[in-house]
């Protein structure tokens, strides 16, 4: 089986934010696509980064470090982001991580 049969990743430009949705399995066989997907989201230099990951199905301690250097780029390249459906245990993990905070706000519009 192929990593691109595990996950799916759909990117989609919405004004000044890009939707990044990771659909199916993050763990070693995928990870490299995720962070991939995360890198092109950037190329455009977005304000916002929204990391949809309501139909993500698993996620191993290799998916979470993807994440995590997922929220670093992100945070590099100077674009917020906001993880949407994050299943409940694995947000607790992504805040202990400081991948996530439990404060995370939209950007003000100027």
């Amino acid at each position: 089986m192929q990593a691109e049969d595990l996950l799916r990743t759909y990117t989609r430009q919405i004004g000044d934010t890009v939707l990044l949705q990771l659909v199916g399995e993050l763990d070693v066989a995928t990870a490299p696509l995720a962070e991939g997907a995360a890198d092109r989201a950037l190329a455009g230099s977005p304000r916002c980064v929204r990391l949809d990951l309501t139909r993500l199905t698993f996620c191993d301690a290799v998916g979470l470090h993807a994440l995590q250097r997922i929220t670093s780029t992100i945070h590099a390249a100077h674009a917020f982001l906001l993880l949407d459906g994050i299943h409940p245990n694995l947000e607790r993990t992504l805040i202990l991580l400081e991948a996530r905070s439990p404060w995370d706000q939209p950007p003000a519009s100027n």
